[in-house]
């Protein structure tokens, strides 16, 4: 009851719930990574570089086509698909990865409260930065001398863009000025965080860590699927989990349910993990599948543990994370390297380095100066043992 003097203003019952009831955050674990960005971001800028790349292929095909079928030497458009060359690959590549970075602009600068450089964590290490550059170059002597310890082909695909001098040069400028800075931006800048933020907080107790073992045995057991059925059921099983994802996510924007990661996440890994396993060669996939179950053993293990706290138990999360992140890196070459395991172990080794570096000084700039370090002491040495690439045949002796 209320008298005249003290009326009581009416609420609507949804206002007054809300002041009741807070809403609910999803809880981060502490010490995550918490980039202003989602999955879904992420997913869009993946997107937006394998259109991109597509787009920009398909223009410089048809130019280098013209072009060379103006001289005397025709070329099918066939021959060309599978071995364009640096012409085309470099100055697509390049225009993809600036269309990459652009949509990463955009998706940062949509949240009014954050800089760019600063949400990527952009911080130069100072008088530092030349150690770091000497670092990569260590890095690629070491893993040069453990190269010849495992089973690397003489003869790569990538071999292809080093056919002549000047298609060396341009690899050699892509390879030490461009691509070092967009795979660090989408790698250690925008995927490792939101993997990091993810995984941290699916292993914040036992009971999410027994959800994440299963969810990769559906990996494993998806993967083997995917590898070994005809391609056409490959496919078509790759476009009804797409569609399904995108139902469900749909149907749970709408009734605003789970976040969309959580839908979002699982679902693109089902299609990314059934495609590249298609396109390993059996003994990567064997590798492979066999680390993925003994991950998913070993977080079993650990979760019949008891719980030491909420902190302790999401790094395991980030050890994920940074696992995830640097196999990630070394199969998007796997197509230059011919799927071959021994330099696609290499690449990993210098994906987990570069990762460790990013998770350690929580900046992607001194892993970037590492890149650039690796990467220039390569071609360093190819330049050398080339005389000037002018004996680029010396690549396979």
């Amino acid at each position: 009851m209320s008298s005249p003097d003290h009326v009581v203003p009416e609420l609507p019952i949804e206002s007054a719930v809300e002041l009741v009831i807070p809403p609910a955050e999803v809880p981060l674990n502490p010490g995550a990574e918490n980039p202003p960005w989602s999955g879904l971001d992420l997913f869009v800028i993946i997107l937006v570089l394998v259109l991109s790349l597509f787009l920009f292929s398909s223009i410089f095909l048809v130019v280098a086509l013209h072009g060379f079928n103006s001289s005397p030497a025709r070329v099918t458009p066939s021959d060309l698909s599978k071995a364009p060359g640096p012409m085309v690959i470099v100055p697509a590549m390049t225009l993809a990865y600036i269309a990459m970075l652009a949509a990463m602009y955009v998706l940062v600068k949509r949240h009014h409260d954050h800089r760019f450089w600063q949400a990527v964590r952009w911080r130069w290490p100072g008088e530092w930065w030349i150690a770091y550059m000497f670092g990569g170059g260590a890095l690629a002597l070491g893993l040069g001398l453990l190269s010849r310890l495992l089973p690397i082909p003489k003869s790569l695909p990538m071999d292809q863009f080093f056919k002549d001098q000047q298609g060396a040069y341009l690899m050699m400028i892509f390879g030490v000025a461009v691509a070092p800075f967009a795979e660090e931006m989408l790698f250690r800048g925008f995927l490792y965080p939101v993997l990091d933020r993810w995984l941290q907080t699916l292993f914040m107790t036992s009971r999410q860590i027994r959800q994440a073992c299963v969810w990769i045995l559906i990996l494993a057991g998806w993967g083997f699927i995917e590898h070994w059925v005809p391609v056409t059921i490959s496919v078509l099983l790759a476009v009804v989990v797409f569609l399904t994802t995108a139902a469900t996510l749909l149907v749970r924007s709408m009734k605003g349910r789970l976040p969309a990661s959580a839908v979002l996440l699982p679902g693109a890994a089902l299609v990314v993990w059934g495609l590249a396993s298609r396109a390993l060669s059996h003994q990567a996939f064997e590798s492979t599948t066999i680390a993925l179950v003994t991950l998913a053993t070993f977080l079993g293990l650990v979760s019949m543990a008891s719980v030491a706290g909420t902190s302790a138990t999401g790094r395991w999360g980030r050890v994920l994370a940074v696992l995830i992140t640097s196999a990630g890196f070394a199969m998007v070459h796997s197509e230059q390297l011919g799927q071959a395991w021994g330099p696609l172990l290499v690449l990993f080794v210098v994906g987990l380095a570069l990762t460790i570096t990013r998770v350690v000084t929580r900046s992607i700039t001194p892993g970037l100066l590492v890149h650039v370090g690796y990467n220039l002491a390569l071609f360093t040495l190819l330049y050398v043992g080339t005389d000037h690439f002018r004996h680029l045949e010396r690549m396979t002796q």
